[in-house]
């Protein structure tokens, strides 16, 4: 991961998804009962967001970059658990190699 000008650059997928989710997932309680497991994003991602922070991914063939989320498994708080979380992530630029 290097920075310049407000923009951060990634070496790979793998480096970006590290980047944007939070180390663990948590479980919840909905309103009406029942259990389920919530991920989020981390402090890193949450803060280069608010400042308007754009990211590239070095890869042309970037799946993160094509679809506009990452996916990483990470273990449940509190459990022998690890589960895969699915977050939509912005300011996303597509890299070009010529430029």
């Amino acid at each position: 991961m290097s920075t310049k000008d407000n923009i951060i650059y990634f070496e790979s997928d793998q480096e970006f998804e590290d980047f944007c989710v939070a180390p663990y997932a948590e479980v919840k309680q909905s309103e009406n009962g029942p259990l389920y497991i919530q991920g989020d994003y981390s402090d890193l991602y949450k803060e280069a967001i608010e400042k308007g922070t754009k990211f590239i991914i070095k890869d042309e063939n970037s799946v993160v970059e094509k679809r506009g989320c990452v996916a990483k498994r990470v273990p449940v708080l509190g459990t022998r658990r690890d589960t895969l979380i699915q977050l939509k992530v912005q300011n996303l630029e597509p890299y070009f190699e010529d430029l």
